[in-house]
């Protein structure tokens, strides 16, 4: 699986994201007998964003000021 990373201008600390939607993917996987490597999961977690970005999504944080 291959994602391209021209998304990555559109997000707000891409590898902090992709490393919280890689866990989510990887505790969802974890009762699987086929449980999906890191490595995988954030392969997946790019793709997740780049979709995102692609149909004109942003991931931000959120303002707590």
């Amino acid at each position: 699986m291959v994602c391209s990373a021209n998304w990555e201008a559109l997000l707000t600390d891409q590898h902090q994201m992709n490393a919280i939607i890689a866990t989510a993917i990887g505790d969802c996987c974890k009762d699987h007998p086929e449980r999906i490597s890191p490595q995988e999961a954030k392969q997946i977690a790019k793709c997740i964003t780049e979709a995102l970005a692609n149909v004109g999504l942003q991931i931000t944080p959120v303002n707590r000021d």
